[in-house]
């Protein structure tokens, strides 16, 4: 759990002060892959800040996880639906857009949700062979 919240806080904050630098190097890994169509700058800042906010959100979430699983393990779940939320949508903008960046993300994300639901249910066995 610690290590997804380093990984969670180092890439919302990677983000927040490299946007476009990111941006564009994710789409030059997706040129290895294919030929995808180019990403918008990011010139709305509301969006910037409402991605590192949830980044953060994710990373608390994660953090309090981490102190004692079993006791707030349905926070795996609220994990879980933030996750597949981010996937989801990424998805239907890939669709629309064949920008590499939201397939990673999609792809990136929808991964986690499994992530999260095996750490949710590992820690429901914990709890069940847990005497008292």
């Amino acid at each position: 759990m610690r290590s997804l919240a380093a990984t969670f806080a180092f890439v919302g904050l990677f983000f927040l002060f490299n946007p476009d630098g990111v941006i564009a190097r994710v789409g030059e890994v997706g040129d290895w892959f294919g030929s995808f169509s180019g990403s918008a700058e990011t010139d709305q800042k509301f969006w910037l800040g409402l991605g590192f906010a949830y980044m953060t959100v994710i990373t608390g979430i994660v953090l309090v996880v981490s102190t004692d699983v079993v006791r707030y393990r349905p926070l795996l779940l609220v994990l879980a639906a933030g996750k597949l939320a981010s996937s989801l949508t990424t998805g239907v903008f890939f669709l629309e857009d064949d920008v590499f960046i939201n397939l990673l993300n999609f792809l990136v994300d929808g991964s986690l949700v499994f992530v999260a639901l095996f750490c949710w249910s590992l820690a429901g066995r914990v709890e069940s062979a847990t005497p008292g």
